[in-house]
């Protein structure tokens, strides 16, 4: 349907660190691997791969019912969602600085654990490859061969090389903005308050399943990468490449392990991209939550999921980092979203340092907290550092959830690792999130829409919301990471049987973009460009109704220190710079400055004057100097800086300007005999005072 960018008056407008208890006081899971205690190895075939700990949501196991039953402890029960023990698809080797051993020599010590090895490795970045088992093994057998690697002369450090997998539903086609609550339901993120400002004008990469080809995205995706190096598990024939195209992430029973049964393709990365930045306002499918921003497809999961080595090359190439082997980005994400989530008790190094490489680069990493119903602690990335982790609350702001045999069951993960949150959707026909999809159940099809729900539906959101306030103005991570924590709705209260989110479980509450303000029509300076003139601003026009305004005055686009209200007195340090007024509407106490900046003005350089005096005018070779002396005069403020004394173009000296003067003696041999013209530049230690040049004077040495 078509809607306006302008106006919704139908629409109902509605962290710390490890430890810590859960709801009922237990200590939160750790180490404990989530699911069945064990996992029989895997027969040996040419690649083969496991679920991640956040597992896909099955909606055919599910049917809609209302749980009246008393909520249950959050953790303290195996989850229905939980999938095997987590495996890992090879190493992570980090080489001392100019030491690297053959890979051979790699390989005979893995191979001696009993681990068969790849015959090759996968550059990550400088240093640090990712080499691969023949098949994937499980955590226990790769960390002891981790331990012995680590051993060998020249290698700093080695980690298993984790499998993951998205987690959301397979899909239910029904593309009608009215049934996306997920935006403008009372609960939902209520992007759509930022769109009179900006709908999003910079490229998000989402880093997933890759690139299904949908008239709601294909005209505003860019350029992105296949980064999955293991070319059974890409279905591509061949490794890493420039082609992101999602060639389905189906499995055959028993193909990525042991009791993992087959499965159709998700289209995850699709659906992922959809909420972000599917196309508005154009009568055809379905809107997103900022449907201005280009979408990047930085393909990482493929079939049975996809490694943590992969993942970091993609996060360090999506923004804008080196990764040996592929040529630079050429439209870096300021915003990268992980709809991803894999058992480890602590964030992997390799993946760690990818997160640090991007976010020094300017870039938001947005993650999902997982669907295990346990602690996001124990879950990568949503405990690495420098991440923004979501959880996932339903149409009524309570934890997601699921039905199974009657009974209620919240899925999102949960703690002080958490953020905020976002709809994520109960795993119900008609509760989960409506998004771009594709019709194939393997192969790629038509273009479609369709339902999921997971964490991995929430990221999205946020991740969304990230990008409208980056393209607001040019913020740090830091700044648009405080806003988006800060945009939220507070957790509603309810008695219904379910389980409610609570600030120490999951965030500080529900994504709400209406809590910010936007600048709509930029303030505007008023006022002369002279030294003494008294500048004010206006503040522009914001979206929300802001309670108040926060002022700041930029010279050369820094702040003047104390220059913090709707008016500023043009200074002498002004001269020659360019002087503008920014505006940050504010809703309420801590609330982010998303400032707004006026035109600048053009503020004139102080004048000066320099002028020469040489005694005596004439004098005799080896016999008799000179002396000069350069009096200096400014229009205002102090005279500080140097003169330079040239004769003609030669540089004679230059003398450090004290009590307006520079004096400069020359010796009788100093000059050759002949005509000199003299001449003193005033160079001023302040750039906004002017440069001049005195008259030349005429010395004679005969």
């Amino acid at each position: 349907m078509r809607l306006s960018l302008g106006g919704h008056a139908h629409v109902v407008r509605v962290r710390g660190g490890p430890g810590g208890t859960l709801r009922d006081g237990t200590p939160p899971v750790g180490a404990a691997t989530p699911g069945p205690a064990t996992l029989s190895r895997m027969s040996r075939i040419p690649r083969v791969c496991a679920l991640i700990a956040g597992a896909s949501l099955v909606l055919a196991a599910v049917a809609p019912s209302y749980a009246s039953d008393e909520p249950r402890p959050r953790g303290t029960t195996e989850s229905p969602l939980s999938s095997p023990p987590p495996l890992a698809a090879g190493l992570v080797i980090t080489y001392e600085a100019g030491a690297r051993p053959t890979v051979a020599a790699a390989r005979r010590v893995v191979e001696a654990e009993g681990v068969d090895t790849a015959p090759a490795t996968t550059p990550v970045t400088d240093g640090v490859e990712a080499l691969a088992f023949a098949e994937p093994t499980s955590l226990a057998e790769a960390k002891s061969a981790a331990a012995e690697l680590a051993d060998l002369p020249g290698v700093a450090s080695v980690e298993p090389d984790l499998v993951v997998l998205p987690a959301a539903a397979p899909p239910l086609t029904d593309p009608q903005w009215s049934k996306q609550w997920n935006i403008h339901g009372t609960y939902g993120s209520q992007a759509f308050a930022a769109w009179p400002s900006t709908t999003g004008r910079i490229v998000v990469g989402i880093v997933d399943t890759g690139r299904a080809n949908h008239p709601d995205l294909d005209s505003k995706t860019v350029a992105g990468m296949d980064f999955i190096s293991d070319s059974w598990r890409s279905r591509d024939g061949n490794g890493r490449d420039s082609n992101p195209a999602d060639q389905g992430d189906w499995n055959g029973a028993n193909e990525c392990a042991a009791g993992i049964p087959a499965r159709q393709s998700s289209w995850h990365g699709t659906h992922v991209a959809g909420i972000v930045g599917a196309r508005a306002n154009d009568g055809y499918g379905v809107a997103s939550n900022a449907p201005g921003v280009r979408i990047q497809h930085l393909r990482v999961l493929g079939r049975c999921g996809g490694t943590m080595s992969d993942i970091a090359a993609a996060v360090r190439w999506g923004s804008g980092a080196k990764v040996p082997g592929l040529p630079r980005n050429a439209t870096p994400a300021r915003v990268l979203n992980l709809s991803i989530a894999g058992y480890s008790p602590s964030c992997p190094a390799v993946l760690s340092d990818a997160i640090r490489v991007a976010r020094a680069r300017g870039t938001v990493v947005v993650v999902a907290a997982g669907n295990e119903d346990r602690n996001a602690w124990s879950y990568s990335p949503a405990n690495c550092a420098g991440v923004v982790t979501v959880g996932s609350t339903n149409k009524v702001g309570q934890v997601a959830g699921l039905t199974v045999s009657g009974r209620w069951v919240p899925y999102s993960n949960f703690g002080t690792a958490l953020d905020l949150s976002a709809a994520g959707g109960d795993a119900v026909v008609g509760s989960q999130v409506l998004s771009t999809v594709n019709t194939g159940t393997t192969t790629p099809g038509g273009p479609a829409w369709g339902e999921q729900a997971g964490t991995s539906m929430a990221a999205p959101a946020v991740a969304a919301a990230a990008a409208l306030i980056s393209s607001h103005g040019t913020y740090s991570p830091a700044t648009v990471e405080h806003a988006l924590r800060w945009a939220v709705k507070p957790f509603p209260r309810l008695s219904n049987g379910r389980t409610n989110c609570s600030t120490a479980d999951c965030g500080t509450g529900i994504l709400d973009v209406s809590k910010l303000s936007f600048s709509t029509a930029p303030p505007v300076v008023r006022g002369s460009n002279r030294r003494g003139s008294v500048l004010t601003t206006t503040a522009g026009s914001w979206t929300g109704g802001p309670t108040s305004y926060t002022y700041r005055w930029m010279r050369n686009g820094k702040p003047i220190p104390g220059a913090t209200g709707a008016s500023y007195r043009i200074a002498v340090a002004d001269g020659g710079a360019v002087v503008q007024a920014q505006v940050a509407g504010r809703k309420g106490p801590g609330s982010p400055a998303l400032w707004r900046g006026t035109a600048g003005v053009r503020v004139a350089q102080v004048g000066t004057k320099v002028s020469l005096k040489v005694t005596p005018k004439k004098t005799r070779y080896g016999r008799s100097g000179a002396r000069l002396v350069a009096k200096v005069r400014v229009a205002a403020g102090p005279v500080k800086g140097k003169v330079v004394f040239r004769d003609g173009k030669k540089k004679l000296k230059t003398v450090k300007v004290k009590n307006g003067k520079a004096v400069l003696k020359l010796s009788s041999t100093k000059l050759k005999r002949g005509k000199h013209k003299i001449r003193a530049t005033y160079v001023a230690k302040h750039p906004a005072f002017k440069r001049s040049v005195s008259r030349p004077i005429t010395l004679r040495v005969r």
